[in-house]
């Protein structure tokens, strides 16, 4: 029940900026200042009120981590060699955001940024050094799991790919989304408490290096200047309305 909780007080926010050689930087941002709120509502603050509340403003750089990590693959240690997790962090106004962020070389670069960067900041405890925070003895990292991976519990049953003027993310296989919804524990803690907490928000950002011909997903937006889109869906919308929240653009 704890991790649903948690869960359930995040917002995240992903931007994706493309040069015109399709380099670029990816980011992702969370948002935990409703979780601090929460928590601070629950009474976390009565249970040890000589606790001084924490402000700290951490970044940490993956590459000495990654040069010496013996557990990353040689692609691996390539693609996250120059990628950066920064905490900051003001209990006493409830404000605690993480931003991971990556550049990335090529279309295949990005993907597996996309798809694997909590996982390697899971390896390096990158967050935990970070934060500030140890693991217990046998958890491994589960503090940042829970913070970072659980973001969005549904972003395995997803297919992100990148390409010379296109980039989509799909679910996989709609059958096995609608499994997964329909009988895993933890998505159903998360979503009773939604409607007591409020939602979890997912906005998508994409910066493009010329103007989009063509783009479709959910509570979409595009600048003046038709280089920048702006996908925004929340956590209900996916389990409610999973063939609404797949997003397309051609450039």
């Amino acid at each position: 029940m704890v991790v649903a909780i948690l869960s359930s007080c995040l917002d995240t926010e992903e931007q994706i900026v493309f040069n015109p050689d399709n380099s670029g930087n990816y980011s992702m941002t969370v948002d935990m200042g409703r979780m601090l709120q929460m928590a601070s509502s629950m009474g976390s603050d009565l249970t040890n009120p000589e606790k001084v509340k924490e402000k700290k403003d951490t970044i940490v750089y993956l590459k000495d981590m990654v040069n010496s990590a013996d557990n990353l693959t040689p692609e691996e240690k390539t693609i996250f060699q120059n990628a950066v997790v920064s905490v900051k962090m003001d209990e006493a106004q409830n404000e605690m955001k993480i931003v991971m962020t990556a550049p990335f070389s090529n279309a295949a670069g990005l993907m597996e940024i996309k798809k694997n960067f909590a996982t390697v900041v899971n390896k390096l405890k990158a967050f935990e050094k970070a934060s500030g925070e140890q693991a217990k003895p046998g958890e491994d990292g589960g503090e940042m799991k829970m913070n970072v991976t659980s973001a969005n519990p549904v972003e395995d049953q997803f297919t992100f790919t990148a390409g010379p003027g296109l980039i989509s993310n799909s679910i996989t296989n709609m059958e096995t989304f609608k499994n997964k919804v329909a009988t895993d524990s933890t998505l159903g803690k998360m979503s009773q408490m939604t409607a007591m907490m409020g939602d979890i928000n997912y906005r998508t950002i994409i910066v493009l290096p010329r103007a989009v011909k063509k783009y479709d997903g959910p509570g979409s937006s595009i600048t003046q200047d038709k280089k920048t889109l702006h996908f925004t869906t929340t956590l209900t919308e996916m389990m409610e309305h999973p063939e609404k929240v797949s997003y397309k653009v051609e450039y």
